[in-house]
């Protein structure tokens, strides 16, 4: 994996002209919001002394007019803010997922699964806030400069208050920020771990019950808890004293202009007037410097998420299709491994210079110990990795010329712990082929001795199946597995121990419909109980990554080797149960 350079920008910029608008119409809003102070200013310089009411109701509808405006404003700012801030929202999020699905078997062994829907939903949501933050913060540093100018033309002597106290303010927040952001990068990773912990310890929880691990897993969950809390507090204690410090400096500074303003209107040089529309300025001048005082935690919080979605984003996808991939729609089923070499790191090959040929329409079992290579081998085929030396050819065609989705739409596989999805057990079918009609997917239940079981169920192919199919068994499952694989009606076929943890009464079902869907099919069978391919058309036997036998199960019992030994070896081991 490689990340190149972090980019937040890159996220928002499709909206990029709905957030000016969005930033000028907060900007005038506030801004209308200026006028109240030098309205006072005139009601006590030229209202109040000459009861001038008609001049007061003049100024009366100005304000109402003005504030009509900003209601105007307010209306289009919020509107904007919010369409821009869900969009982002679902489009970074359909990004990462799309990102997500790109990416190699590779990338999901080394980055757990609770990290990754921490980044798709905390760190999207703090990317989220962190755009309403930005926006609101380009029109507190507006109306920062704004406000200033307007004191410095007012008067430019009081205006040294406002032009010593800023830069404190800025030091002390860039202080704070800088060594708060560190504790936020490690709460979020501690999160994310957290995350990752809880989908583990959920996903596994009939594990946790059957090792009776109940107050062990509680016990650990309050553990990795503990940390968060130090580091939430000591972020806090951190913020509190900066708002300390920026309250101390504003009660400095209004003290500071009270004094001045005070012998300022003693020698004349000021008005009362001039006097209470300064003073409103300044309050309205902190009133920025304190809200940047609350956000800057919000915006690491935003900066650090959206840091890791770009890290992620960025993370270049392994397995890359050809810039101008064959597409094919029906595949012949030939296949060649010609001096293939594979490993999933660097230091150890998996495969070593494995070369076979599969004839359309054959029936190739392979077999060997645990560990010998076996799954490696579909995987490549799959194109789950890409091999390190070698090739790997379909129909002549070199697979990494192949387009992925069209390559793949001629391959189905059948696992030995097939996966179901928490929809019905139509719908789980039918993920095999998105506009499969109802009878399709019938005959294609019926094909693989689904009826047999869902006929006495009451909503039938509408019955709920459960997270991971929990409501069926092992092999109901795995029927539905087989159902889904007949709609798909592949070219080739792959079959990874799919009978194997099954008992005797669902295994015949489960062959039954295996025999069925192998017909006229390019079939790969990984089998770890030889019984069950006697009847292949060619046995690979495979230890340590190479071939190191092969023929029909009549040939390779006449011969010395592996086969022979793990055949008699199974059957004694029959013999004694």
């Amino acid at each position: 994996m490689s990340t190149s350079r972090f980019d937040c920008w890159a996220l928002v910029k499709p909206y990029r002209m709905l957030l000016i608008g969005t930033v000028l119409c907060i900007i005038m809003f506030t801004n209308l919001g200026l006028t109240m102070p030098l309205m006072l200013k005139i009601a006590i310089d030229k209202v109040l002394p000459n009861a001038d009411f008609q001049l007061f109701l003049i100024m009366c509808g100005g304000m109402i007019l003005i504030f009509l405006a900003r209601c105007l404003f307010r209306y289009v700012y919020c509107y904007l803010i919010n369409y821009v801030q869900m969009r982002v929202l679902i489009d970074v999020r359909q990004k990462l997922f799309k990102h997500l699905q790109s990416l190699s078997l590779r990338f999901y062994e080394e980055y757990r699964t609770g990290k990754l829907i921490s980044n798709v939903i905390n760190d999207v949501a703090q990317l989220q806030q962190l755009i309403g933050i930005s926006v609101q913060l380009c029109d507190q540093l507006f109306m920062l400069v704004v406000i200033l100018i307007v004191l410095m033309i007012m008067n430019i002597q009081m205006a040294i208050v406002p032009l010593i106290i800023i830069p404190l303010h800025f030091c002390n927040l860039l202080y704070f920020k800088k060594t708060v952001d560190v504790d936020i990068k490690e709460l979020q990773e501690r999160m994310s771990e957290i995350s990752a912990n809880l989908a583990e310890t959920l996903n596994g929880v009939k594990v946790v019950k059957s090792f009776s691990k109940e107050r062990t897993e509680c016990k650990n969950f309050f553990t990795s808890l503990r940390p968060i809390l130090d580091i939430q507090m000591r972020a806090n204690g951190q913020w509190v004293l900066s708002w300390n410090i920026v309250d101390m400096t504003n009660i400095c500074a209004y003290l500071a202009i009270i004094g001045l303003g005070t012998l300022m209107v003693q020698k004349g040089t000021m008005t009362i007037g001039d006097f209470a529309a300064y003073y409103g300025y300044i309050g309205m001048l902190f009133g920025p410097i304190n809200v940047l005082s609350t956000v800057t935690g919000n915006i690491s919080n935003g900066l650090a998420g959206a840091e890791r979605i770009m890290k992620l984003l960025n993370t270049i996808p392994e397995i890359k299709e050809d810039p101008h991939p064959v597409k094919v729609e029906r595949l012949n089923g030939y296949i060649e491994f010609n001096n293939v070499c594979f490993g999933y790191n660097n230091k150890k090959q998996v495969i070593k210079d494995f070369s076979l040929k599969i004839e359309p329409g054959q029936k190739v079992a392979l077999v060997g110990p645990s560990g010998s290579g076996k799954s490696t081998v579909t995987n490549l085929l799959l194109r789950f990795y890409d091999i390190s030396a070698g090739e790997v050819k379909v129909d002549g065609i070199n697979i990494k010329k192949l387009g992925l989705e069209s390559y793949r739409n001629n391959v189905g596989v059948v696992l030995q712990e097939p996966f179901l999805f928490s929809g019905t057990i139509k719908e789980n079918i039918a993920y095999a082929k998105k506009d499969a009609t109802d009878e399709e997917i019938r005959n294609a239940a019926q094909m693989a001795n689904v009826e047999e079981f869902v006929s006495i169920l009451e909503k039938r192919y509408e019955t709920t199946v459960g997270e991971n199919g929990a409501s069926l068994s092992g092999g109901q499952k795995q029927r539905l597995a087989i159902a889904r694989a007949v709609l798909k009606n592949p070219s080739i076929l792959i079959l990874d121990e799919a009978t194997s943890a099954l008992d005797t009464v669902s295994e015949h079902l489960v062959q039954e419909a295996l025999d069925r869907l192998m017909r006229d099919k390019t079939t790969i069978i990984i089998a770890h109980r030889l019984s069950t391919i006697r009847n292949a058309d060619l046995i690979v036997v495979m230890k340590d990554g190479r071939i190191v036998q092969q023929g029909k199960h009549d040939e390779l019992l006449n011969q010395d080797g592996v086969y022979k030994e793990m055949y008699f070896s199974q059957k004694k081991t029959a013999e004694k149960i």
